[in-house]
């Protein structure tokens, strides 16, 4: 079954400040706990690019394992139940367990659906009545001779549209409705928004086509579609988002193709999801060895998980090497298993003894790296530049308190790495910190709302501040080559046993790992070392802030 819609109440927003409202309602969404729950193996559609083809075996899920599923998610505290298949509508028992999430005590229970059976007046009120607040149809084409091509099955489109225009009729649910964008249908995108919109349809989840399934089977070379050559159209369906009355969700969309719409990248939050979709294969990767099957070059240029996928191959090489330039730790450190030698042992820690219960993790002749949201008793624990008989090479502060309380230090013979926020741009002004001691970094947020929040224009700073080094400012905003990082391990992706885990490793990738450029960043002369920047930066600030840094010649030759 194809992923759910994020579904926000429908509101009606005009100003700029409920434009902000708008972005920070669909974070909360995607940030909600949610509990996926799989009634069906089957499904009444054959839809051309369907990503749970191989699971479709014609049987239904045991009732007793859905039961405990609803109930123990809701135990763990999972907001909102989603029910789904294959189609889940299909099962027998899906009135009852609806009614089995509302007694549960779920906030919202939901169904991702080809949609039906709600052209059946009975199902419907029942499926209200016994608790059902949102219903995300599937629905791949305005027209039943486009629909139900895609979907394989005839008829389907005049059944679901029944279903849909009586759901929105019936005025009981949250309607959304999920398309796939394909070679097929990404011309008449623009029209099918128009159109689902002109029924009363406020909510689009717009998926990108991706291969996996049935998608990377005989249809592909008719399911696959030149981005660039298309853009005219994803560019029109894009535009109604900018509607007040209208929300609109990219799923697995390549974010340099959102150019403009930068607030529609989906949120990074959501990488979750999508590897605990396939949590088996990697967990078969990370402990036996195997690869994925999936891992071809012609495939991963269209899937959404490929730079996660190279990611994770590079911080396996790390956890693999001899030595690294920096070992980053923070609570809990693993504790067995070999860690590499480490130039710079990066500790990231609340205060300063939380710290000291990381720091003998690491070899004994390791440089310390501090990044403490306190540090209160670093002064009165410095013995000659050296805490824990390891020499204090650095210290990362997000903070005026801290700021001010480093640049007090008698005893500072160490860098002070600054990230960059509207209250350490202000307390920088004027400070008595050297320079050549001042590091001036970027910050990356978790939420695109904390991003906006925090980040300040920082250019005429740095401008103020030439001789202070950069980290994590691309060139081309900086004004000035960042700071190389070299080979970092990353402790936080490691499980106690010292080896890579897959629930932290894409957590710390989200984190820290999860980088774009724009597509003009190819023309720029730092592109080959250039990571670009975090996400969440883009989707806060827009590709615009990223320009091509040319070399002297071409500039002379213009």
């Amino acid at each position: 079954m194809i992923a759910e819609h994020d579904a926000v109440q429908p509101a009606t927003l005009t100003s700029s400040d409920d434009e902000l409202e708008k972005v920070a309602s669909h974070e909360d969404a995607a940030h909600e706990k949610r509990n996926w729950v799989r009634l069906s193996y089957d499904c009444n559609n054959h839809c051309t690019f369907c990503l749970d083809s191989l699971a479709h075996v014609g049987t239904m899920r045991a009732n007793l394992d859905i039961k405990i599923q609803i109930i123990e998610g809701r135990k763990k505290g999972a907001e909102r139940l989603i029910l789904s298949g294959g189609e889940p509508t299909m099962h027998p028992n899906f009135l009852d367990f609806v009614k089995l999430g509302r007694r549960a005590g779920y906030p919202k229970i939901q169904t991702v659906t080809n949609g039906r059976m709600f052209a059946y007046p009975e199902f419907l009120n029942a499926a209200a009545e016994n608790g059902l607040h949102e219903v995300t149809f599937s629905l791949h084409g305005h027209t039943a001779k486009l629909h139900d091509a895609l979907v394989g099955t005839p008829g389907a489109f005049e059944e679901e549209t029944r279903g849909l225009k009586a759901a929105l009729a019936s005025g009981k649910f949250i309607i959304n409705v999920d398309i796939v964008i394909n070679k097929q249908n990404v011309k008449h995108l623009p029209t099918m928004l128009d159109t689902f919109i002109g029924w009363g349809v406020q909510e689009f989840d717009l998926l990108h086509i991706i291969p996996f399934g049935a998608a990377w089977g005989k249809a592909r070379e008719h399911l696959f579609y030149d981005l660039e050559g298309n853009e005219e159209y994803l560019r029109q369906a894009f535009e109604y988002s900018k509607r007040p009355d209208i929300h609109i969700w990219l799923n697995r969309f390549p974010p340099p193709y959102a150019e403009g719409f930068e607030d529609l990248i989906q949120d990074p939050y959501k990488m979750n999801d999508e590897v605990r979709g396939r949590r088996e294969e990697f967990e078969k990767y990370l402990s036996l060895g195997e690869k994925l099957s999936c891992r071809q070059p012609e495939r991963c240029h269209y899937c959404y998980l490929n730079q996660l996928c190279d990611g994770l191959d590079v911080a396996l090489e790390e956890q693999r090497q001899e030595s690294v330039d920096v070992l980053r730790l923070e609570p809990p450190a693993p504790l067995a298993g070999t860690l590499p030698t480490a130039q710079h042992l990066l500790l990231a820690a609340p205060d300063l003894a939380i710290a000291a219960t990381l720091v003998s993790t690491a070899n004994a002749d390791a440089d310390v790296w501090l990044e403490l949201d306190s540090y209160e008793g670093l002064s009165e624990a410095l013995e000659g530049g050296r805490w824990k008989n390891r020499k204090v090479s650095r210290c990362y502060v997000r903070s005026a308190v801290e700021l001010t309380r480093l640049a007090g230090m008698a005893e500072r013979d160490f860098v002070v790495a600054v990230f960059l926020n509207k209250e350490t741009i202000a307390a920088l002004d004027g400070t008595e910190i050297p320079q050549e001691q001042l590091l001036l970094v970027q910050p990356n947020y978790d939420r695109v709302t904390d991003q906006r929040k925090h980040d300040a224009e920082f250019r005429p700073l740095l401008a103020k501040l030439d001789k202070a080094r950069t980290e994590n400012v691309p060139a081309c905003i900086g004004g000035r080559v960042p700071e190389p990082t070299g080979t970092v391990l990353d402790g936080g992706m490691l499980g106690l046993d010292a080896r890579v885990d897959m629930n932290r490793y894409t957590q710390r990738y989200i984190a820290d790992r999860y980088y774009t450029k724009s597509r003009r960043c190819a023309d720029c002369v730092h592109n080959d070392e250039c990571p670009g920047v975090h996400l969440n930066f883009i989707r806060a600030h827009g590709y615009a802030a990223l320009q091509p840094v040319r070399r002297a010649d071409e500039d002379a030759a213009e």
